[in-house]
């Protein structure tokens, strides 16, 4: 006879929090999130603090939860300003008076509970507060001499407003974990559903409830579960943000953080905390009525740049890598040059498809988590909010892709280092304008195909004079005028101040050459309308200084990516 194969006790545990959610959600409208949390955070051992105005089920809320856990003594009490200690802590033992032993009878107040729900936590007088204090925090209650350690699981606070910075209440304020605000049911069929009655209260089969060995049981297990490196790395960045954005985030809290997401992960099956676990982080720091639109951008971030599988960061890294690179050999020559970019983009490509398919596999396994975790209500916006922007990238780099390929197939090298050497010469030259004595030039240079109108003066030194461009061409045709009248000649069509002049189109192969080697100016198989004008050759080699001088790109840089 088979033995019969014994039960899982984690599994056992997943199990009932799974029909215990269930029921939770059924008994409530809008408030999947707030029961699950508020129940999450009970199983890790931390406190919740439910912020809403009157009348939206906070302590039915908290009720609820709390009949979730079996043979647990349940403590409850509405605070006011006018609340005595022995009301909340239990009476002082006359006996123990008559014996000069100054102790409480704890039984069946909050010393005693294993799980409570304190409404108007924030009324809380500085008699209370002290003891109140250390017992949730450090889980001993302090009477008289005595320090007795506290059964306490949890405590459900509640209230209608945050306290006051002033108010002395920032230390209870700060042991709540987790802090929700609840508002007024939003949907108007499930405001009609709460109005009219139809939603069912919370009543948990006995079979389901919690027992104090099941919290162990996965306390136990979460002691086990790992915080990859990547997800460390996102920690520090929260914890740098929220200092920028002036949300108190200590040490403590993040440690008590980590103690929650790890329960969390261990129940959902996981043995490591992951970006689904991370979501839970916008409801432990900050106020939610106040620091939200701080906080929650900052886990939004950290989100995006988590679910980015490393595929995206190389994509990003070699994109980059197009815009440093300008090691092309002199050697190659352009055309060889541009198919090694061309080549390189095709590479880029497709390192591009697999960073969309590894995020598109990210996504799917993130989804699979979100539909294995007890936790989730649905998939987190914000962490939906990661993918889509991550997404949104990769988009534009392709569409970068394409500009790029378009941009090397038409590409004019003239008008790419031309207006560069332009700015940096108008900048260095006498801190303003290059400026023309009268001298004739040694050369004019011109891109393929342009009119003598787009003609630019080149100096002895290199230095393009192109805003006294047309005073230039006009000196010369004037210079020309005046000697062919000299010589008794007509003036005609013929006499033409570019005829009388010495210019060099300057193609891509002949730019490229120019900026990749030096001394191509006086090379006369590149240049052989140079080779007995020693003065142009040099006034163009100086440019070529310039234009090596001003780190201008052999080939042209990525265009911008658009968004």
């Amino acid at each position: 006879m088979a033995k019969k194969k014994k039960e899982d006790p984690l599994a056992s545990v997943v199990a009932r929090l799974r029909r215990l959610v269930d029921g939770l959600d059924a008994a409530f409208v809008e408030r999947e999130t707030h029961a699950r949390l508020v129940l999450l955070s009970l199983v890790a051992g931390h406190h919740v603090l439910l912020l809403g105005p009157p009348g939206t089920a906070k302590s039915q809320l908290a009720r609820a939860v709390c009949a979730a856990f079996a043979d647990a003594r349940y403590f409850e009490y509405l605070l006011t300003r006018f609340t005595h200690p022995d009301e909340l802590f239990g009476p002082v033992s006359i006996p123990g008076l008559k014996e000069e032993d100054y102790r409480r009878v704890t039984e069946g107040f909050l010393p005693d509970a294993h799980v409570a729900f304190v409404d108007e936590i924030f009324k809380a007088n500085s008699a209370i507060l002290n003891s109140l204090l250390s017992l949730v925090n450090e889980r001993i209650f302090h009477h008289g001499r005595h320090r007795d350690r506290v059964p306490l699981i949890g405590l459900i606070g509640a209230s209608n407003e945050s306290p006051d910075p002033e108010g002395g209440l920032g230390a209870l304020h700060d042991r709540f974990l987790v802090r929700l605000a609840v508002a007024p049911v939003d949907d108007e069929q499930g405001f009609l559903r709460v109005a009219l009655g139809d939603v069912a209260p919370f009543t948990p089969d006995d079979a389901d409830r919690l027992t104090l060995d099941d919290l162990a049981v996965v306390r136990e297990a979460a002691r086990a579960v790992t915080v990859p490196e990547r997800v460390r790395a996102q920690l520090v960045a929260i914890r740098a943000e929220l200092a920028d954005a002036g949300v108190p985030a200590s040490d403590r809290r993040f440690r008590h953080a980590l103690d929650l997401l790890r329960v969390a992960a261990v129940t959902s099956g996981r043995a490591e905390v992951g970006p689904v676990e991370l979501v839970l982080l916008q409801h432990c720091f900050g106020d939610p009525a106040e620091t939200a639109m701080a906080v929650v951008p900052i886990i939004r971030r950290a989100l995006e740049a988590l679910v980015q599988p490393p595929s995206s960061h190389h994509v990003a890294a070699a994109w980059d890598a197009f815009d440093a690179d300008a090691d092309e050999r002199a050697e190659a020559g352009l055309d060889r040059a541009i198919a090694g970019r061309l080549t390189d983009l095709d590479r880029f490509e497709t390192a591009l498809v697999h960073a969309v398919a590894a995020l598109d596999a990210e996504r799917d396994q993130v989804a699979a988590a979100v539909e294995a975790s007890p936790w989730m209500a649905g998939l987190p916006p914000r962490l939906m909010a990661g993918f889509i922007g991550a997404r949104r990238a990769l988009a534009r780099f392709a569409r970068g892709l394409e500009a790029y390929r378009e941009r090397l197939a038409g590409f004019d090298l003239f008008s790419e280092v031309v207006p560069q050497v332009r700015r940096a010469q108008f900048a260095s030259v006498g801190h303003g304008r290059p400026y023309y004595d009268g001298r004739p030039v040694p050369l004019w240079i011109a891109r393929p195909g342009a009119r003598s109108d787009d003609w630019l003066p080149l100096s002895d030194e290199g230095v393009l004079l192109a805003d006294q461009r047309a005073a230039i061409a006009g000196a010369v045709q004037r210079d020309l005028i005046d000697e062919t009248m000299g010589r008794g000649q007509a003036v005609t069509e013929e006499v033409r101040w570019e005829r009388a002049v010495r210019a060099v189109v300057l193609d891509n192969a002949r730019l490229f050459a120019l900026l990749s080697r030096e001394g191509a100016a006086h090379d006369p198989a590149l240049f052989p309308e140079l080779a007995d004008a020693r003065g142009a050759a040099a006034a163009l080699e100086a440019l070529a200084r310039w234009l090596r001088g001003a780190e201008v790109r052999r080939l042209p840089s990525p265009p911008p990516l658009d968004g």
